[in-house]
This record gives C-alpha cells, structure tokens and sequence, in this order.
C-alpha cells in the first residue's frame, strides 16, 4: 500500500470518527463498518465487539404505535436500508433505545457507495438524533388549542407562535368538536400573534374555515396587519370566501351583528 493511499485512508477514518452523528457502513443485511458515536452509543470498543451479539443497527429498532418508524423488515421482504434507497426524498424515522434503556428517535438517511464501478453493494447511514425536536413536536400535538367562549354561539381562538401541520390538525379537531357540543355559530380565528404567515398557514387557515362552513359556522380571521395583508397577495393567496378584519375589536362587532 503506497503512503499516500494510506494517509487518505487514515484521513478519511479520522472524518468518520469525528461525526457527532452515527454513521454505519452496511451491505443491506450487516454492518461493515461504524464510527465512534455508533460505539459510543451501544458502548462497546470496538465494531467486532458490536458484532458478537448483532450483525444490524436493525436488530435494535422499536415500534411505536403514534408513530412510524423502520421495520428490520418488511412485509414484501424489502429491508429497512433498500426502504431509504428506494425513498430517497422521504424522512425516514428509527426509534432504538439506548444503554440507558430510554428511546432515542433519530432521522436516518443513507446514499450508495461506489468505486466508481459499482461493484459494492454498499450503502452509507447516517443516524441523526431529533429526539428532542420530536418530544417537542409532541407537545405541541398534544396541546390543547384555547377556545374561549364569548357567548353561547360565538367562540374566539388565539393563536399565538406557530402555526405547522400538527397545531393546524388539531386546531380544526377542536374546532370541529366544539361547534359539534355547544352549537358555536360563529367563530373567530385571532391570527394577530402568528410568527409567521406564508402559503402554508394561509392554507391551514383556508382549510379550517371551509370546514366550520360544512358545519354551518361562519368563520371570521382577525388580526390581518397590513405586512401579512401584502404578503397575501404577493403570494397570491385568495381569500375572497373568508371573512377577514384586520382587528379583534372589528371581528367581534361584526360577529355581534
């Protein structure tokens, strides 16, 4: 082996250690290499060690039923590592409980390995942890979005922060149930303190009122300022069926009427 193929060797080795992520080496079915996060996580010295009591980081994924994370493998007989390949532009989840014996949550994503020939048939994983994002991310889901009552048929929801997918989902779920058990005939969405407001929460906002309007509810966004007005319509966002003010003290003369 010439010197300078075995400094780019010791070069790349020194890389792959320095990953704060686990990054595994593996042919589909065992593992061929691993750094030290990887050791460091299921503490063991070395790879071989590791080996003597699993030949897969696979061996160690749980399920949960809220959520869906990698099978070892699946019903159709494809694995956990082809599954990443075959779904590049998809975020895979796996769930593996550490020493500790606590469930760590990790995003996996994985890319070919190549001589330039294709003659591996070996892939590089790199397992992130986004066990504290996702504990956070369920929180949120498992927030209950304040309805607060004006009357016996108008309801007022403020919405302050964040407005992504999950908060949205169970706004309209709360929504939904509260015109359902108190007969709410109106409703107003406070959007004054959103951090942000682009297409997606626009279209959040759009979807919830199209939804109190099957319900026979009357939906009115309060709380337009004039910069989320502009950005409005600089993105096109048609908001022609949905009643809107641009203040609190506005949307509540206007429900009184």
């Amino acid at each position: 082996m010439s010197t300078n193929l075995e400094l780019e060797l010791i070069k790349t080795r020194l890389i792959f250690d320095a990953q704060v992520n686990i990054v595994v080496v593996t042919d589909g079915k065992k593992l061929v290499d691993a750094n030290k996060a990887f050791l460091n996580f299921f503490e063991v010295e070395s790879l071989d060690e590791y080996l003597l009591k699993s030949h897969c980081i696979c061996d160690f994924f749980i399920q949960s039923e809220n959520a869906r994370y990698l099978h070892k493998i699946y019903p159709d007989g494809t694995t956990w590592a082809e599954l990443i390949l075959n779904e590049p532009d998809m975020v895979h989840k796996a769930m593996i409980k550490n020493s500790d014996g606590q469930n760590v949550i990790f995003e996996v994503r994985g890319g070919k390995l190549s001589d330039g020939e294709n003659n591996f048939n070996q892939e590089v994983v790199t397992f992130t942890d986004i066990t504290a994002m996702e504990n956070q991310s369920q929180l949120i889901a498992n927030m209950e979005v304040p309805i607060l009552e004006i009357n016996d048929t108008i309801s007022l929801i403020p919405l302050i922060g964040i407005l992504d997918s999950v908060k949205s989902q169970k706004l309209m779920e709360n929504i939904l149930m509260s015109i359902k058990e108190k007969a709410t005939k109106k409703i107003i969405i406070d959007i004054e303190g959103i951090l942000v407001v682009d297409s997606a929460v626009a279209a959040h906002l759009i979807k919830i009122t199209k939804a109190t309007k099957l319900m026979g509810c009357i939906t009115t966004l309060s709380g337009i300022a004039p910069e989320v007005a502009q950005t409005m319509v600089n993105l096109g966002i048609n908001l022609d069926d949905i009643l809107t003010t641009s203040t609190l003290k506005d949307a509540l003369k206007l429900a009184n009427e």
